[in-house]
């Protein structure tokens, strides 16, 4: 059997096309392949198939057109049990497809072959799976022919079409020029479903003026500028005005030879990712970055280093490749990317040498060849990027070591960096300026939920957009991740997506190593040292998000500077911030996560005990403030506590006054948890007593 649905939706075995049968069979069967080969659920396939309120039926129907697939796929299966093409399981249906069978996942292969080879520094070799790809592509929209075809879930797969042949472009102008006829008819279809998307009008004029047509070149800039003030009333952006005066405007000297000792490099080389995703807010962070921007009166030596730092998912790499976007007029010499696959899910680090490489060939430099030891090489790189203004964005970096090699000396280049550790030793030996990125302002989160679904359904339901919005932590990522859920199930209220949203981090499972939440996390705590990894489990069993150092060494049961170093640890990871001397805090999807690795990682012994440190923690430390607020009071005395306990010290009246108010919302909470504890009622006893005398009740 094969699968196609790339364009029409076929299904055929051997020479021979299946009849499918209906419109919603034929709809189901596109879903199916799409999907594949993950699951299709019945909720899934409902909204997909009606696009007004399904009638009660609908479950019944979907059922049947399965039973026809199988029948149709399969025939003479005598139980379902034994199916080899379209199975059952817990969470749906699902075709059992591979690169061989269907046309849409060869794709993705070789779309992902050619992008490792790029990532790998063999642009060259990109190419032919960039092109094979390409001609898969019968037309530009998944499920052509059927009445779902402008369902988001479909056009959605689409858009994959327009960012490999941007990709495609980017490798053939400049490693495979061969192929650049064929990359340009690609681009002129995507172009048909987009016309305002110059970044592919952009490539497509470099594409003619790298062939010699200079007037149709300038047929196409003067194209899409009418377009674009006729129909949207603005001018081209900065990216697309760029290629129109490097290629249009500038007369380019040819040399019969070049001079030996001088890399060929093509100016002004742009190789960023599409500005294509969402952007809201962020003005402060923006206007900060914006004064790094190298000017006349700039007095240093070296390039000037600027470090986005922040938990997974906050949208450091959306940020950088913006600003990139919004500012490539102040680097004529070129704006480079390079992704350093510092907690990629499925592939290691880029080393320096691999990304030294990448950056040479997107400028177009052959100083260094494939067998050049790593000192030719750095020297190639830096002679390369010496005197030139250059923007490179360096994203996903690991740690410090992994940045430092590809850092350029001259100045004039800015780098732009991006990772989830602080990066303190850059601002030591480089004078880096970091700048932690923290999740979106509320209005920030509920103004991308709309960009992501539609202004109507966020003002139709406001109270719950934002709980959304709070209970993804506001994270784009997330946010990205809720909004592609509301869209699925445009017939659900937000009320659904919300009440589903407090089951925790696992309702925002993706099941795309990518994009996924939980793998995102995973990542990062997979590079803790073994004791920051503990106690970052162990804090999910606290009741508040916020904790004290001793707090947490009690939780751990370790000495303070053992805790210490295990928060600071955290930190650096962005898996806690300090917000106040000795004072963390932890964003409720990361509590999640934690507990989550907790229950599978800790034993009942080991967490039942943290939790009986941890409120003794608490009961000591309310009996030390309480001494010192109400001594004439004081009638409890307390045995010594367990080993591991660290309760708070005070230095006064006011420093134990100003615990209680901190903590004044955790320690009625803890009446709860004193039920696990072995000696639970007369703790609890002395702790009432305490919090009585701590917060009287106010004057009838």
């Amino acid at each position: 059997m094969h699968y196609s649905v790339l364009g029409t939706v076929r299904a055929t075995r051997g020479e021979a096309q299946l009849a499918v049968g209906p419109p919603k069979r034929l709809a189901l069967l596109s879903l199916l392949v799409l999907r594949a080969p993950g699951p299709v659920s019945l909720r899934d396939a409902v909204d997909v198939l009606w696009d007004d309120e399904p009638p009660a039926s609908a479950v019944n129907i979907v059922h049947r057109n399965i039973g026809a697939l199988r029948s149709l796929l399969e025939p003479g299966l005598s139980s379902r049990a034994l199916a080899e093409h379209l199975s059952r399981s817990a969470d749906g249906y699902r075709l059992l497809l591979d690169a061989s069978t269907s046309d849409l996942l060869h794709f993705r292969d070789l779309r992902a072959r050619a992008q490792l080879a790029v990532k790998s520094g063999h642009a060259a070799e990109a190419a032919p799976y960039y092109t094979d790809a390409l001609r898969l592509w019968r037309s530009p929209v998944v499920a052509d022919g059927t009445q779902v075809a402008q369902h988001p879930v479909f056009t959605s797969v689409g858009h994959e079409f327009v960012a490999t042949a941007k990709e495609a472009a980017d490798v053939v102008l400049t490693a495979a020029p061969a192929s650049t006829e064929e990359v340009l008819t690609a681009l002129r279809r995507a172009v048909e479903g987009h016309p305002f998307d110059e970044a592919l009008h952009s490539r497509i004029i470099a594409a003619l003026a790298t062939t010699g047509r200079q007037a149709e070149a300038l047929d196409q800039f003067e194209h899409i500028r009418r377009t674009l003030a006729d129909d949207l009333g603005v001018e081209p952006g900065a990216g697309l005005r760029s290629v129109q005066q490097r290629h249009l405007q500038r007369k380019r000297a040819h040399t019969a030879k070049a001079k030996p000792q001088t890399a060929p490099v093509a100016p002004g080389s742009v190789h960023l990712p599409d500005d294509s995703v969402p952007f809201v807010g962020r003005t402060e962070v923006l206007n900060q970055c914006r004064r790094f921007l190298p000017s006349a009166a700039t007095n240093s030596s070296a390039a000037t280093i600027v470090a986005l730092c922040g938990i997974a998912g906050v949208g450091k790499t959306t940020l950088a490749v913006h600003w990139a976007h919004m500012n490539t007029k102040h680097f004529p010499d070129g704006q480079i990317y390079v992704d350093l696959q510092g907690y990629h899910p499925t592939r290691a680090p880029l080393g320096a040498a691999q990304a030294m490489r990448a950056v040479l060939e997107a400028l177009g430099s052959r100083s260094a060849g494939a067998d050049s030891d790593d000192a030719a090489l750095r020297l190639a790189y830096r002679s390369t990027l010496a005197r030139r203004r250059l923007l490179l964005v360096l994203d996903d970096v690991r740690d410090c070591e992994q940045v430092r090699p590809l850092l350029p000396a001259s100045a004039g280049s800015l780098v732009v960096v991006t990772s989830r550790r602080r990066l303190e030793g850059l601002a030591v030996t480089h004078d880096a300026r970091l700048i932690s990125l923290a999740p979106l302002a509320l209005d920030e989160g509920v103004e991308l939920l709309e960009r992501r679904i539609g202004p109507e359904r966020v003002r139709a339901e406001p109270a719950h957009a934002e709980e959304i919005v709070e209970l993804c932590g506001r994270l784009p990522l997330t946010l990205a991740l809720a909004g592609t859920r509301a869209l699925m199930r445009s017939r659900f209220s937000l009320a659904s997506l919300a009440a589903e949203l407090r089951e925790g981090l696992v309702a925002l499972s993706s099941g795309d190593a990518r994009t996924d939440p939980s793998t995102a996390f995973r990542r990062s705590y997979g590079a803790l040292s073994a004791g920051a990894a503990r106690t970052f489990r162990l804090l999910s069993l606290h009741p508040s998000h916020e904790v004290t150092l001793r707090a947490a060494a009690s939780l751990a049961g370790s000495d303070l500077r053992t805790a210490r170093e295990d928060l600071a640890e955290l930190t650096d990871h962005h898996l806690l911030e300090e917000t106040a001397p000795d004072r963390y805090t932890g964003c409720g999807l990361l509590r999640s996560f934690a507990a989550d690795l907790s229950a599978d990682a800790d034993s009942h012994d080991v967490r039942s005990s943290a939790c009986a440190r941890m409120l003794e923690h608490y009961l000591y430390s309310a009996d030390a403030a309480t001494a010192l607020l109400t001594p004439h009071h004081r009638t409890v005395i307390l045995p010594p506590p367990r080993p591991g306990v660290r309760p708070q010290e005070f230095g006064g009246r006011a420093d134990a006054a100003r615990w209680i108010v901190a903590e004044r919302f955790i320690l009625p909470a803890l009446d709860r948890g004193l039920s696990r504890h072995p000696q639970g009622e007369g703790f609890r006893r002395h702790l009432k007593a305490m919090l009585t005398m701590s917060f009287p009740p106010a004057p009838g």
